[in-house]
């Protein structure tokens, strides 16, 4: 499986596609095995070399029997039955964000305004599931939102507002606990601070969220008259002289550990129908990098009971916001999702839903090296001969340094060593390696792989 992990929890999301159709199950079986074992960044005539295969791949997207939501669907199923194989007890965690596509280039297909009146895209929404652990399972939701052209700068209806696509995914996340018995924890940004979208939140059973605010709201006592009081200026006030440590991440996406003031309590918001709870936490002044101006600072608005999730916690889940983001550049570069080319709105929404899986088992396969460092490589290199080409050529490219951040034949070792064939100058300086830097390396590997194989035919 090259780069990849196999697992139920992905086995399950491919099995739970219901094409009503052999031809086309077993076609789509021949397409996700490829994208599987290969580097799914590249051109799809590139990836699929038997042009059987490559035909087969665009009758699968073009036909009128397969559809974005069919693969959705399929994805939701698998992670309803996984869910159900696992222990009920602890609350996932569902992360949602709205992701921007660019097509610029791609101009004899108008895909809708992004930003601009003359940018050429669409916005996927996400709703990514995790489990307890942090641990990413797959993309229980996915909305694809065009901007119609003839629609830039006016102003939208009700029922035309963007900011539904984040009830639309509170809405799955209700069907996902009715049919598992599962609660969820919907962790959303910035954007979804809409008194609408926190009152959806808190109308639902086994429904819990967590906020950043990003409004300065006038707070009210508990019979709704106003106050004087305002959100951004009363929480730091309750300010007890707690201090926690939070790893925290950087606008360039990289982690670092700062001293936090942290204080809690009960409001009350206007236009918001129940009280919520608020974490308040800011980055120590002292602790503030040189290079950046304001220290890191959130207002977390959240309905997860007091008794049972400590502002220390609710903190901490907070931070695990940041692994939809790793989610967009497995999509973006991982995928090339926006250099995918086909003649149609509804071929190439279908052909992202097919390389949503793709973008899950990529994040996963970083997830375990990146968290679960001495796992054996074997769980993500299922291949015999890749696993004896590896330990082959491992002591040419890693260097004695990498033997000293990754034990021999693990999940981060084979990272280390895909990243240092493609380039990478090393864990220490520059982290883990990067999505480009990694098929790189693995695509040298794979060149590798064909020599090795053709020798060890030879007669």
């Amino acid at each position: 499986m090259g780069i990849f992990e196999e697992s139920r929890c992905i086995t399950l999301q491919m099995h739970g596609i219901e094409f009503n159709h052999l031809d086309r199950k077993s076609r789509y079986q021949q397409v996700i095995s490829v994208l599987n074992s290969s580097d799914p960044s590249r051109s799809f005539p590139n990836l699929f070399k038997d042009q059987h295969q490559l035909k087969g791949l665009y009758r699968l997207l073009n036909n009128k029997s397969v559809s974005h939501s069919k693969f959705i669907s399929g994805y939701q199923a698998g992670l309803v039955q996984y869910s159900k194989e696992q222990d009920k007890s602890t609350p996932w965690i569902l992360v949602q964000d709205t992701m921007l596509t660019d097509y610029h280039s791609r101009k004899v297909l108008d895909l809708g305004y992004t930003q601009t009146e003359h940018s050429n895209g669409f916005l996927l929404h996400h709703g990514l599931l995790l489990d307890a652990e942090a641990i990413p399972l797959g993309l229980l939701h996915q909305q694809v939102i065009h901007r119609e052209r003839e629609k830039y700068k006016q102003a939208r209806t009700p029922e035309d507002k963007e900011s539904k696509k984040w009830i639309n995914a509170i809405t799955t996340g209700v069907e996902f606990s009715k049919q598992t018995g599962r609660s969820l924890i919907h962790l959303m940004d910035r954007e979804a601070d809409i008194a609408d979208i926190i009152n959806a939140a808190n109308s639902h059973d086994g429904q819990y969220f967590i906020i950043r605010a990003a409004q300065n709201r006038i707070l009210t006592n508990a019979e709704g008259k106003l106050s004087a009081e305002k959100l951004f200026t009363f929480m730091p006030s309750l300010h007890t002289g707690d201090i926690i440590e939070r790893r925290l991440i950087d606008e360039k996406g990289k982690s670092y550990q700062a001293n936090c003031t942290i204080s809690h309590g009960e409001i009350h918001i206007k236009g918001v129908d129940k009280s919520v709870r608020c974490v308040w936490v800011k980055e120590l002044q002292q602790e503030q990098a040189a290079d950046r101006k304001e220290p890191a600072e959130w207002f977390l608005l959240t309905n997860l009971p007091a008794d049972d999730y400590t502002h220390e916690v609710i903190a901490g889940y907070y931070s695990k916001r940041w692994v939809i983001e790793d989610f967009h550049k497995c999509y973006k570069t991982g995928c090339s999702i926006e250099k995918r080319q086909f003649d149609s709105r509804e071929t190439l929404t279908n052909g992202i839903g097919l390389l949503a899986l793709t973008a899950v088992v990529l994040l996963r396969s970083r997830y375990f090296a990146q968290n679960d460092h001495d796992a054996p490589f074997e769980t993500i290199v299922t291949d015999a001969r890749e696993q004896l080409l590896a330990k082959k050529i491992a002591g040419k490219y890693l260097k004695p340094i990498d033997a000293t951040i990754a034990k021999p034949y693990t999940a981060l070792w084979w990272l280390l060593l895909m990243g240092r064939m493609g380039g990478h100058q090393g864990f220490k300086q520059k982290g883990l390696p990067g999505w480009q830097t990694l098929w790189k390396g693995y695509s040298f590997f794979q060149s590798l792989m064909l020599g090795f194989s053709h020798a060890d035919n030879a007669p």
